[in-house]
């Protein structure tokens, strides 16, 4: 083969390839067939696939994964979200759903609050979950505080508090299900004070003073 004709070869195949690339951008080639949901468990893939503002049968290769995931992460749930595409067809959606950690009651509603401190649904609180009173204004550093507090507790030792008072960021109170009151302080020294619940949970006396886990007092 010429010179000549090795050139001519090689723009037939690059122009081939051109128009291939440009029909699949232009025309619904590879189309939305399908969506792939990983993450959800307090939304449904229906949910989701809605949020996402993606059409079934529309160009897969268009779509803008970026406006996608916003709109999937506007649903209250959600914390986060990804959006890719997995060709021919698919469309994939990674979700990181908000922690229910604790709850606000507010008249007649009942708000969830994640591990931020933030309000994010109305909604049924897990069982896991702790009520807060007092001071409870929405990612206010008195409710990172207390968030933080609670999560020093080990699992089985937060399934015993009923409530956690905010006073301010110096003052939260633990009331537990069997009606002990433990005077946390502020959100410091977090993993000792946590010790030093679960020590007085084991003693008598209604009410408890660790905001200095080293010297616990009765109050």
């Amino acid at each position: 083969m010429s010179k000549k004709s090795g050139v001519l070869a090689v723009g037939v195949v690059f122009l081939v390839a051109l128009v291939a690339v440009a029909a699949v951008w232009l025309f619904p080639i590879l189309t939305v067939k399908s969506f792939e949901v990983e993450g959800t468990e307090h939304v449904t893939a229906e949910e989701v696939e809605q949020a996402s503002g993606v059409a079934t049968g529309s160009n897969l290769v268009r779509l803008d994964a970026r406006q996608a995931a916003h709109g999937v992460a506007s649903l209250p749930w959600i914390e986060s979200a990804t959006v890719s595409r997995a060709f021919p067809f698919t469309v994939h959606v990674n979700v990181v759903e908000h922690e229910a950690v604790a709850y606000v009651k507010d008249g007649g509603r009942t708000v969830l609050v994640d591990d931020k401190g933030k309000e994010f649904v109305e909604d049924t609180p897990p069982a896991e979950a702790i009520e807060l009173t007092g001071h409870t204004e929405s990612g206010s550093p008195e409710m990172q505080a207390a968030v933080e507090a609670m999560s020093a507790l080990p699992a089985d030792v937060r399934a015993k508090v009923k409530t956690l008072e905010i006073k301010d960021t110096y003052s939260l109170t633990f009331v537990t299900d069997d009606g002990k009151t433990v005077f946390w302080g502020a959100a410091e020294d977090n993993a000792n004070k946590a010790i030093a619940f679960e020590d007085v949970l084991q003693l008598e006396g209604e009410s408890w003073n660790i905001s200095n886990p080293a010297l616990v007092t009765r109050r």
